[in-house]
């Protein structure tokens, strides 16, 4: 793991899975622009809301760095703390392009 390039949300999930954890990953890929594109407006909306994230700037700027290239989608769900951690990956699933946090707290106050 490379601290400058994977990140503390990175560092996060990857503490969850070696603590038991399961990533799922989605088949098929989605272009990174294109990811980047709908992150962005996520991000928006998670900031105007206050909802506490951790590396989903830097996610959607890797996304970005990554043009039309093909990136497939996992995620890794915790349960305490409650939060989603969203993993974007190569087409071959074998690189972690970029990873963000999201706190989940917020659906149990609705």
């Amino acid at each position: 793991m490379d601290p400058e390039r994977d990140g503390e949300a990175f560092a996060a999930c990857r503490r969850e899975v070696a603590a038991g954890a399961v990533i799922r990953v989605w088949d098929g890929g989605t272009p990174a622009s294109t990811l980047a594109a709908i992150y962005v407006r996520r991000l928006r909306l998670i900031q105007q809301r206050g909802t506490p994230e951790v590396g989903f700037a830097e996610a959607v700027q890797a996304l970005r760095a990554c043009g039309d290239e093909l990136v497939r989608i996992g995620a890794v769900d915790v349960q305490h703390p409650s939060y989603h951690f969203q993993l974007f990956l190569s087409l071959s699933a074998t690189v972690v392009i970029g990873c963000l946090g999201v706190d989940q707290g917020w659906k149990t106050l609705e």
